[in-house]
């Protein structure tokens, strides 16, 4: 909330109140608070803009103006008391939007040594059929954002939070548009198309791949506090997988899920999507090594010795899996990912590292803890660290898009994005030692630097 926000929804709130509880001592001073409060909201309009967190404010302010205009008018305590109750209401009323959802959220700001820039990349895999949609010539669309060192001095514009913003769907997951009317204002921390940073030939690459259904956008504050310190980030969005998606003709899509009949657990419908990311991180794979010879192209500032792989639940389960399916992968993190199906044959031991929130032993985690066994044993071992205070949300950018009460209350009573800083500032720290020290071929000592922090469990891996 910005602080002309605060002051006019604040304004209201304490003059409608002094009129429910003690009338006789603002009726003095009503028509120029009153006033001066339009005249408030005017500068805020003209300023802001609309935001639909102020209907119910408005509705407040315009009974504000009528009590105003009426106030020397005599009622019976009938209606005082009635007119008493709908000021209550309407008070309410004004304050819940601003504490359920931010107008325009505030992401963790990287805290690396580098400057980002960003880009979007919207490929066509022309050997692969979509087939997801019901036309039969589509062909699989591949969405990938790159975020990566840029100079210090680049000037440009950021880049957006959501894809579509100038034609998102009535509806995106189970949102309305109008939640995301602002988000076009949101400080990624990335400029849009800025060129990358040439003080090396070539920058180490860690692949991003999102939780089930969700869009790249979700996940923001942890791809650019990891290109903060030195990587080329590309998060893949999977179309009609993700929330909301824009293809490389333009198109805007959406979720579209097809469940068999014959498929109650959705074990089934979870592995054929496991299975399409899979694909679709071997496509990048590919569209990178396409470039070799060429020195002008973006992608040949990209080292493809040095690549790497992480991923939040479905996404940390893909992760594992590519880097099991594919040698050019180096190593790999699961946050939080449940595995579906069953791995290729073992090629030899391979970097492994599991970052959780806190698990219990119901039967509930039974399927997560066994598919990550099967990872420990694929790779020939690993590393597991147990946040103790964090929920599944709490790697994501979900929890920074509510305002701080609702922050508080979904976090403490429904598991939903509990302590998101501490999570990202912790998990980061030891996912870049993590990536380092692979890439760099560097002794690691991943205790020391998860110590640094409380809360977090050092867990055996069998």
């Amino acid at each position: 909330m910005k602080p002309i926000d605060a002051v006019l929804i604040f304004g209201m709130v304490i003059v409608a109140s002094c009129l429910v509880i003690r009338p006789g001592k603002i009726s003095g001073f009503l028509k120029a608070v009153i006033s001066f409060i339009v005249l408030l909201a005017l500068v805020q309009f003209l300023m802001e803009g609309y935001y639909w967190h102020y209907v119910p404010g408005y509705l407040l302010l315009f009974v504000l103006i009528g009590r105003m205009i009426f106030s020397n008018n005599r009622i019976s305590n009938t209606r005082s008391k009635i007119r008493q109750s709908a000021l209550v209401c309407l008070i309410i009323a004004a304050i819940v939007p601003w504490a359920i959802f931010q107008p325009v959220p505030n992401l963790i700001v990287p805290q690396g040594k580098y400057s980002l820039g960003t880009r979007i990349f919207r490929w066509v895999d022309v050997d692969r059929a979509e087939l997801i949609t019901t036309y039969p010539h589509d062909k699989r669309n591949v969405v990938v954002q790159a975020w990566y060192p840029t100079e210090e001095r680049a000037k440009g514009n950021h880049s957006d939070y959501l894809d579509g913003m100038e034609n998102l769907p009535k509806k995106i997951g189970i949102l309305p548009r109008w939640i995301f009317n602002h988000y076009d204002q949101i400080d990624t921390y990335g400029l849009l198309n800025a060129p990358i940073l040439r003080s090396q030939q070539k920058w180490p690459v860690v692949i991003f791949l999102t939780g089930n259904g969700a869009p790249r956008a979700f996940y923001t504050s942890f791809i650019t506090a990891l290109a903060s310190h030195g990587y080329v980030v590309l998060a893949i969005d999977h179309p009609y997988e993700a929330m909301i998606t824009q293809l490389a003709d333009g198109q805007i899509v959406t979720t579209i899920e097809k469940h068999l009949s014959d498929d109650p657990d959705l074990l089934k419908f979870m592995k054929a999507r496991l299975d399409v990311r899979v694909a679709d991180v071997a496509f990048v794979l590919n569209q990178i090594e396409s470039v070799k010879g060429y020195s002008v192209s973006f992608l040949s500032s990209l080292d493809q010795n040095r690549i790497v792989v992480i991923g939040h639940s479905l996404g940390g389960a893909t992760a594992a899996v590519a880097m099991a399916s594919d040698s050019r992968i180096k190593a790999a993190v699961n946050v939080d990912g449940t595995m579906y199906g069953e791995l290729p044959e073992s090629n030899g031991p391979k970097p492994f590292l599991l970052i959780e929130s806190k698990k219990n032993d119901s039967i509930k985690f039974e399927r997560y803890e066994n598919g990550n066994q099967q990872f420990f044993q694929h790779f020939g071992g690993g590393y597991r660290f147990e946040i103790m205070k964090a929920d599944h949300y709490s790697f994501t950018d979900a929890p920074l898009l509510l305002a701080l009460p609702a922050r508080f209350l979904t976090g403490h009573f429904l598991d939903f994005g509990n302590i998101p800083a501490k999570t990202h500032t912790a998990s980061i720290e030891i996912i870049n030692a993590f990536f380092y020290s692979v890439l760099n071929e560097t002794s690691l000592d991943l205790d020391s630097v998860a110590n640094r922090y409380t809360g977090i469990n050092r867990k055996p891996i069998n």
